[in-house]
């Protein structure tokens, strides 16, 4: 299956000089943990929980810092033709919650680990011995 099968096209998304209050306060009110930092609908950045607790170990003002300086930039990027199966292994891989979806360069949509995760128990409770998604679950779920 392909990760546009499985994407969630209703995305959260911040612009680089925003500031990293504004960006929290989107997170919350959406109930998610992060969003796309986008430049023209060009992913740059992601900004996470994970940022904002970094942030707050280091005494930082959200109302004054821009998303630009506490994101983390160049996020990896997927296609929505690409197969879920080597997306799951690339997020259990590099230790991913969260990849964009592009086309063109232009963001077209989000997979969660969540996302993966629905999909490969949905395979594997088929009762089908499918041995690449049990390694792959079994890889996402060991490492976060």
């Amino acid at each position: 299956m392909h990760i546009g099968g499985v994407m969630r096209t209703k995305l959260v998304t911040a612009r680089p000089d925003e500031t990293a209050a504004d960006a929290i306060r989107r997170m919350l009110s959406s109930g998610i943990g992060s969003v796309i930092v986008i430049d023209e609908n060009v992913p740059v950045g992601m900004f996470t929980e994970r940022d904002v607790l970094r942030l707050a170990g280091e005494g930082t003002d959200f109302e004054t810092i821009p998303v630009r300086r506490a994101m983390t930039p160049r996020p990896l990027t997927i296609a929505a033709g690409d197969d879920i199966l080597e997306a799951s292994q690339m997020m259990a891989e590099r230790k991913l919650r969260h990849l964009p979806v592009t086309e063109d360069g232009n963001l077209v949509g989000i997979v969660s680990m969540r996302d993966v995760l629905a999909y490969l128990a949905e395979r594997l409770y088929s009762g089908d011995k499918d041995d690449a998604a049990h390694t792959t679950t079994r890889a996402l779920l060991d490492r976060h």
